[in-house]
């Protein structure tokens, strides 16, 4: 835990600035599940795939068999989401 816990994560100012401006334009138009999405992808991006180097050893990127399954559960979380906040229970 301690590695996890030291790491400093960066992340973009205009990264944070298209994130909440497209935010902000999806829920004025009332698609809240749509906003949920969008911060979901965002957050999928900023930790499995942009800052993946601080995760592996001496900087170089190094897919293995723990980080392909990272990253699998991270993307299989993301398609159940979309699926659930597509199924209309009405």
């Amino acid at each position: 835990m301690e590695p996890l816990m030291s790491t400093q994560l960066s992340v973009p100012l205009s990264h944070i600035l298209a994130l909440l401006s497209l935010a902000t334009l999806v829920l004025i138009f009332g698609y809240t599940r749509m906003a949920l999405l969008l911060n979901y992808g965002f957050l999928i991006y900023w930790s499995y795939l942009s800052n993946v180097i601080l995760f592996t050893e001496k900087g170089e990127l190094q897919l293995n068999r723990v980080t392909l399954l990272y990253i699998a559960f991270g993307f299989a979380i993301l398609l159940l989401a979309t699926l659930g906040l597509i199924h209309n229970r009405e």
